[in-house]
């Protein structure tokens, strides 16, 4: 019995780990946009008074906190498959989410939180 592997188009498959990596570094960045989002119109709308002590606030460092501990997690599996030589065309976003959020978090801290 054959196992049907499953394919991105390019040709390369992607295996497990890969498909797993990317999977995660997506669902971060959907989670980190929904949340930010959500963030800036109450900001727009209300002020500071709509975002300081508020679900919103919470809810956007919650997500900002999960985004970074998920995206680490995509980071390890991304490099296990790239040292596995498994081929995906979207594996550049795993390596990179983590990393990009990180520097985000850093320059808020230096440039915008007091």
């Amino acid at each position: 019995m054959a196992i049907a592997s499953e394919s991105d188009g390019s040709g390369a498959e992607a295996n497990g780990v890969a498909r797993v990596a990317v999977g995660l570094a997506v669902f971060v960045v959907v989670v980190i946009v929904v949340a930010y989002a959500i963030f800036f119109v109450a900001l727009a709308i209300g002020g500071d008074d709509a975002i300081s002590d508020t679900w919103v606030g919470t809810q956007a460092g919650f997500s900002l906190l999960g985004g970074l501990l998920v995206s680490l997690v995509a980071l390890v599996l991304a490099i296990v498959a790239k040292v596995r030589q498994e081929r995906s065309k979207l594996l550049w976003l795993p390596l990179s989410v983590f990393p990009t959020l990180l520097a985000l978090v850093i320059l808020a801290e230096l440039f915008v939180m007091e």
